[in-house]
């Protein structure tokens, strides 16, 4: 009829109401109509799955690069696995992106601090 779609009988669907229960036939409705709540543990499995995808891709890069190279810092210079020098330098340009980043997010908080002070005082 229209814009509706028939299902198996031939009779029109109908649109469920705000609160109406889902029912199947041949089921258990309360069984049916319940819904799981997400938790913090659930939440943390789904944020583990992309940190394993990540560490199984450093995990092959290691074992590729293992060739040594020789690496100097200021006066300092040695020899490393190829794969070590560069998760290193990964890992250093993270934390100088983290400092940077908390000392902005640092001053923003400082800011909006002050101007609900302002408004306080007014």
């Amino acid at each position: 009829m229209g814009n509706q779609a028939d299902d198996e009988e031939g009779a029109p669907l109908v649109n469920p109401e705000p609160g109406d229960a889902p029912v199947q036939s041949g089921t258990e409705s309360d069984a049916t109509s319940e819904v799981i709540a997400s938790t913090k543990t659930s939440r943390a499995w789904i944020r583990l799955l992309p940190v394993l995808v990540v560490l199984v891709v450093i995990l092959v890069f290691v074992f590729q690069n293992p060739k040594d190279v020789k690496v100097s810092l200021f006066t300092i210079s040695g020899t490393l696995p190829l794969s070590v020098a560069l998760l290193g330098a990964v890992i250093l340009g993270a934390l100088m992106a983290l400092a940077l980043g908390s000392v902005r997010i640092f001053q923003l908080r400082k800011q909006v601090h002050r101007k609900r002070e302002r408004r306080e005082k007014d």
